[in-house]
């Protein structure tokens, strides 16, 4: 099927997010869509999959004009959305959500569930995954709730699969797995938009990149005719500066801020030693499940660890809250943003000020509004948050700007160290870019920074040493001079 649109456009009150998209997407090939944290793409895909109406414009299929109004009507007409997260049922079989919305029966609307779990074998055995249909979804990976969501799309004999930023929980391999499932059906004759924040995806999966800035389709080309560096310059409107690891005073000396010896949770992690001076951002690399976020997590207090010890400023400490933790002077911006970072539905001045309830209340625990909007603004402008005030509800603004303000939260605790796990997660190149700027700033204030991330060249750009674990324990400590990611991967992997 082939997929057009005509000056597509979307006002949000009186505010053009979206102006004259015209787009093309043709059957069996991939067409990436990339661009900044709320630069239109989101925005789009949800037009196509029938969650916004178009303020103005026309959408083709096969050049005949349909009007979208929900998602079951794009469905209707082969058009269906793979979300970011899965949006499963849980406690209802593998089958049942297959075929949700569209299980037949016969005259007394009796479910033919032989039929349902054969039909639903064949679709799985057809992307090659195999798995019991019969089997109820909770306990399943991210991964295979994702493939089964292709699998109902495939159901309803899609033609047209949207995938929203589909590999951003998934390990390598798991993300390797979904490409031979996307090429495969791309050889069927499948037409696939594919949005991604990761250029290298990008560059191996799809066969067009289009690119949005501000709201605007900026660009069509064909991928092997356009450089990463051109599509970066495209997104964002200039060049980005190569991040290097930078020194500062602070970690010149051999004095130790933490010390954490023989940290062990069971099943978890086992026999965990290392040191952080000031200043100093010490990465952790390895692979998903190595250990490090609980590692991270028993330090914060957000859980407890069985043996070890922790010497903050040369005291044996033991954080046994986060809220403990925090008064101690120990941050922590977690990996799940929605999930345990902001308050969705709660304005942005009452997230960034979430940490310090005492430092914006009178005695009898009145909260002072002008200091919830001044030390909130201070950090807007410090960081570049976009939004239309400081009430505007959090769960409103692009990742990257939430990812801001988890950030500006801790900051305004004034921790002396700070953990930071995964913090630019499914955020564009630009925000990494200012992301990295406010680490090393950071550090060269003298904050001690823990770097949790999965993506080698932010660890290998930023950290002045790098730790590596696997199942649950230390492997190697390389400083930024010897590290490689062939090194980081050997010890991550052997």
């Amino acid at each position: 099927m082939q997929l057009k649109t005509n000056n597509i456009g979307k006002t949000f009150s009186g505010v053009n997010v979206l102006r004259n998209v015209d787009f093309d997407l043709k059957p069996g090939e991939v067409h990436a869509l990339v661009g900044e944290n709320g630069a239109g793409k989101s925005t789009f895909v949800k037009i196509l999959s029938g969650v916004y109406t178009p303020t103005e414009g026309k959408i083709f299929l096969d050049e005949k004009k349909v009007n979208i109004t929900s998602p079951i009507v794009a469905q209707k007409n082969g058009v269906s959305l793979i979300h970011q997260e899965p949006q499963s049922f849980s406690h209802l079989s593998v089958a049942e959500n297959i075929f949700m919305g569209h299980m037949e029966g016969n005259n007394f609307s009796r479910v033919k569930w032989q039929d349902i779990n054969n039909k639903s074998n064949e679709i799985l055995e057809s992307i090659g995954l195999k798995i019991d249909p019969k089997i109820i979804m909770e306990g399943l990976s991210i991964a295979d709730q994702q493939m089964i969501e292709i699998a109902g799309a495939l159901s309803k004999n899609s033609k047209v699969l949207i995938m929203d930023e589909p590999t951003s929980p998934l390990t390598p391999n798991e993300v390797g797995k979904l490409f031979d499932i996307v090429n495969k059906l791309k050889s069927n004759g499948m037409a696939i938009i594919f949005i991604s924040h990761r250029l290298e995806e990008i560059r191996q999966i799809s066969d067009r990149v289009t690119i949005f800035r501000d709201g605007d389709l900026i660009t069509t080309k064909n991928i092997n005719e356009v450089s990463n560096e051109e599509i970066i310059k495209f997104m964002i409107g200039r060049n980005i500066e190569e991040i290097e690891v930078k020194e500062n005073q602070f970690i010149k000396n051999d004095e130790y801020i933490l010390n954490v010896k023989n940290l062990s949770l069971s099943k978890k992690f086992k026999d965990i030693s290392f040191n952080l001076k000031k200043g100093e951002i010490l990465g952790f690399a390895g692979l998903v499940g190595a250990g490090r976020t609980e590692v991270a997590k028993s330090i914060f207090g957000a859980e407890k660890f069985d043996e070890g010890e922790i010497i903050y400023n040369g005291e044996s400490i033991i954080n046994n809250s986060p809220n403990e933790a925090i008064n101690n002077g120990f941050a922590y911006v977690p990996e799940d943003r929605k999930q345990m970072g902001i308050f969705g539905p709660v304005a942005v001045e009452d997230n960034i000020t979430s940490a310090i309830p005492k430092d914006i209340s009178n005695h009898i625990g009145l909260i002072n509004s002008k200091t919830v909007s001044k030390m909130t603004n201070d950090y807007i402008n410090k960081f570049n948050i976009i939004l239309t005030s400081g009430r505007q509800l959090i769960e409103e603004l692009s990742g990257g700007n939430q990812q801001k303000c988890i950030i500006s939260k801790w900051l305004l605790s004034k921790p002396k160290v700070l953990i930071l796990d995964e913090p630019t997660r499914g955020v564009d190149v630009g925000v990494k870019s200012e992301m990295y700027e406010i680490i090393n700033k950071l550090a060269e204030e003298g904050t001690a920074i823990i770097l949790i991330s999965s993506e080698l060249p932010e660890i290998l750009s930023l950290s002045h040493r790098i730790i590596v674990m696997r199942e649950g324990k230390i492997t190697k400590i390389l400083n930024n001079k010897e590290a490689t990611q062939e090194k980081i991967m050997s010890y991550a992997i052997n």
